[in-house]
């Protein structure tokens, strides 16, 4: 008799003692999925509509090039040897070196430095007045060169953007518009062939050009290549350098 109401008992027991351990199963799966979908929307709450403006690194300071430039002034009398010095802010000292291995934008940097120094006379290299002036226009010439905007996610400042098929015009280096990368966009309607930088004036393009310029509502002018753009692409796409050239300083100077 003990025995039958020991057994009686201990199957009433794993009859309540099952659904309580399936209720908390249903409990504890309803709360994974709970938190899941907190987890969702705190991810889509956190994340940014519009990436920032890139920071920079720095100050660093390199050799602008890395061999002497030699050149006749302007007065046909002298020669000018100079070594020069570059003191700049990046995004990381590595991009001022992978654009120094770049060898087109060595041939652009030693053609802009030969004609900035030829234009001089021996007074406006060696004057202690005009020799801050000239070092100051070389920095305007090569920053340009150095810090070109790049079009899109692009490691070079050259390539081609893959997502729209976009990439910089022939006449970037004469472009007034370099913001930091990633404080602008470009609104890009490849079906309506139609391109303006933010929300300012909307240009329009008829076929294939290489040169295309933009321009904002205060006149700033950017060059685009439009001849490789991806059918039916819309949507935006940052711009911007990704340095500043700060100061120029001699490293060496002979004038004979």
């Amino acid at each position: 008799m003990v025995d039958e109401e020991k057994q009686a008992d201990a199957e009433q027991a794993d009859g309540q003692g099952a659904p309580r351990k399936g209720r908390k199963l249903a409990l504890l799966g309803g709360g994974g999925v709970a938190l899941v979908a907190l987890a969702y929307v705190t991810a889509l709450v956190a994340l940014p509509s519009k990436s920032g403006p890139v920071e920079l690194d720095g100050p660093f300071v390199a050799p602008l090039t890395d061999n002497k430039i030699q050149v006749n002034l302007s007065d046909s009398k002298s020669f000018l040897v100079v070594e020069l010095n570059l003191i700049y802010e990046a995004v990381g000292e590595a991009y001022y070196h992978s654009r120094s291995a770049d060898p087109v934008y060595v041939a652009e940097l030693t053609d802009v430095l030969v004609a900035t120094a030829s234009s001089k006379t021996r007074e406006e290299i060696s004057d202690k007045v005009h020799k801050p002036v000239f070092l100051e226009e070389v920095r305007r010439a090569v920053e340009p060169l150095l810090f070109a905007v790049h079009i899109g996610d692009t490691e070079r400042p050259g390539e081609r953007d893959e997502a729209s098929g976009l990439a910089p015009g022939l006449s970037s280096h004469n472009g007034t518009f370099r913001p930091l990368y990633g404080e602008h966009v470009l609104n890009v309607d490849a079906s309506a062939r139609s391109v303006r930088i933010d929300d300012g004036p909307v240009t329009e393009w008829q076929g294939e050009e290489t040169d295309l310029e933009v321009a904002t509502g205060g006149g700033e002018t950017l060059y685009l290549d439009v001849s490789r753009v991806e059918p039916g692409f819309q949507g935006e796409v940052p711009i911007g350098v990704k340095g500043r050239a700060r100061r120029v300083l001699w490293s060496e100077v002979l004038i004979q």
